[in-house]
């Protein structure tokens, strides 16, 4: 058994304050990146995506680094000097897509200890390996992973426990079939077309064959056209050792795929997730998945379109799921708004799941219509610690208002508390400072994997501190277009130390570890 404590002391935190808040350091830290998205006037679907954002090391050298994927213009990689600054690397790191992208994850899926970079976008996707030098190669065509449909969300996981990430690619609909078809309101004011209005398109499933990857979505179970999807996350929802996937819907039931050892089935209408409360799919733009109410299962979020509430379904255990949206005080706060990137985690250290939104309409004249504006602002509901959440968006400092899309999560400044990223359409993004102060303790755990997957991709964390009982699993992908910090961020509140952490693997193994001093993070490897 080897493993390291590492204490990362954050050089550029904010001030001390009784109340954790947010501040846009965007400009202050150098990041000059614009997102675009090339509209012309013409209403095209792809216009109103947005763009997602990843946080990653690229260069392993403890400080997260940021991506930023662009439609109509070069993404963005801006290197963190660890002082409270960006420098801008795309260049010279050979990553600066330009071809009307859409979303990222990171992940190293070559497993050669350094992060590598999938591209989805409207047409074909790009992977990007990780030289280990400051630079990236594509690799697309040579390792094949080079669809060529409307990718939306994807998501990294080990799905058959072979210790190395498969790939799973949502698609959103088949839009070429229509390119230039036109829509309109009140007779004569031109909108976006409803995505109802085109057929879904099949998505696709990569199996990892020891870094060259084979598409073997309908061997697996994967219904080609079955839905509309923006999002995808994998999750062991029934904690059973294997890794399972929510993929929500737009328009089209959200769709769960249990992992049954060597293919999917799709369980969505039996679980309970494929539609709300009511009876009905809703537009199923971003999703997360946590543990909100701390009792050892992980649940889902969707959010959704506006004049429909965000969706929380809550795992009740034995297979199934309930929408917990009112009782969880999640419904009304939501129905003004227009909803994409999304993420719990603890935002004020005190150790349970907060949830962060980001907002924006479509329509960018949606003001003619409706009383919805464009420009919205995101949104911050803090656990009240007994399975609801009351909205603290402008106490958190949230008042600014973006067409906002994908958001990512990660621990920039390395004190501890967990900072954001959020991308905007047509406008410079948002770098979310979380100024959280001193006055709560946290614990971050870093896997390393030796016979599973090398980032440990599946492993549940639970930390317990008292009484108190936290569990994570470690993920790529999520949100909306987005991919988080890779390491796994708990609250410990005023607890000095964590009095146990277990990490499952994948592989089967389990490592305890007690008295595990607060502030730091945990980097575990794999025992052999």
């Amino acid at each position: 058994m080897r493993w390291v404590f590492a204490l990362l002391i954050g050089l550029w935190a904010g001030d001390a304050a009784a109340q954790p808040r947010y501040v846009d350091v965007a400009a202050a830290a150098g990041i000059e990146f614009e997102h675009r998205n090339g509209a012309r006037g013409q209403k095209q679907l792809p216009e109103t995506m947005g763009s997602g954002v990843a946080f990653f090391d690229y260069d392993d050298d403890g400080w997260l680094d940021l991506y930023w994927v662009n439609v109509a213009g070069p993404a963005a990689l801006y290197r963190n000097e660890g002082n409270g600054r960006f420098a801008k690397r795309t260049r010279a790191a050979g990553v600066g897509n330009s071809g009307c992208g859409m979303g990222v994850v990171a992940a190293d899926y070559d497993n050669d200890g350094d992060a590598d970079l999938y591209i989805t976008c409207y047409g074909a996707n790009i992977l990007y390996r990780n030289l280990g030098d400051g630079r990236f190669a594509d690799v697309t065509d040579a390792v094949g992973v080079g669809d060529e449909g409307f990718g939306t969300g994807a998501a990294f996981g080990d799905w058959d426990l072979d210790g190395d990430l498969d790939l799973y690619v949502a698609n959103y609909l088949d839009f070429r079939a229509d390119p230039d078809r036109a829509c309109f309101r009140q007779d004569s004011v031109r909108v976006y077309c409803a995505p109802w209005t085109y057929a879904p398109e099949g998505d696709a499933f990569y199996r990892n064959d020891g870094g060259r990857f084979a598409e073997v979505g309908a061997e697996m179970g994967f219904a080609a056209g079955r839905a509309r999807e923006l999002s995808a996350v994998f999750s062991d929802w029934d904690l059973d050792g294997d890794l399972d996937l929510f993929a929500a819907g737009d328009g089209t039931p959200n769709l769960l795929y249990q992992n049954e050892g060597g293919h999917f089935a799709e369980m969505g209408l039996i679980a309970g997730v494929s539609y709300n409360s009511q009876g009905q799919s809703e537009a199923g733009m971003g999703v997360a998945a946590g543990d909100y109410d701390n009792d050892g299962a992980f649940d889902f979020f969707v959010t959704n379109f506006y004049l429909e509430t965000n969706t929380l379904y809550h795992n009740e255990g034995e297979g199934f799921f309930r929408d917990r949206t009112t009782d969880a005080k999640l419904g009304k706060p939501s129905l003004a708004y227009l909803a994409w990137g999304t993420a719990f985690f603890d935002w004020d250290l005190d150790g349970d799941e907060d949830l962060f939104v980001a907002n924006g309409h479509i329509d960018d004249n949606v003001e003619l219509f409706a009383e919805a504006t464009y420009a919205q602002p995101d949104q911050l509901f803090r656990n009240d610690g007994a399975a609801g959440f009351a909205e603290v968006s402008a106490a958190a400092g949230l008042g600014a208002v973006q067409s906002s899309r994908g958001m990512a999560l990660g621990d920039c400044d390395n004190d501890g508390d967990l900072d954001i990223a959020v991308s905007h359409i047509n406008a410079r993004p948002s770098l979310l400072r979380n100024d959280m102060g001193g006055e709560r303790n946290y614990l971050a755990v870093r896997t390393v994997g030796v016979e599973s997957n090398r980032d440990g991709v599946g492993a549940h964390i639970r930390v317990r501190t008292g009484p108190r009982v936290q569990m994570r699993e470690v993920r790529r992908g999520g949100s909306y277009l987005s991919s988080h910090d890779p390491r796994v961020f708990f609250g410990l509140g005023t607890s000095a130390q964590a009095d146990e952490v277990e990490i499952r693997w994948p592989s089967g193994k389990v490592q305890r570890f007690e008295g595990v001093l607060a502030g730091q993070v945990l980097t575990v490897e794999e025992p052999r």
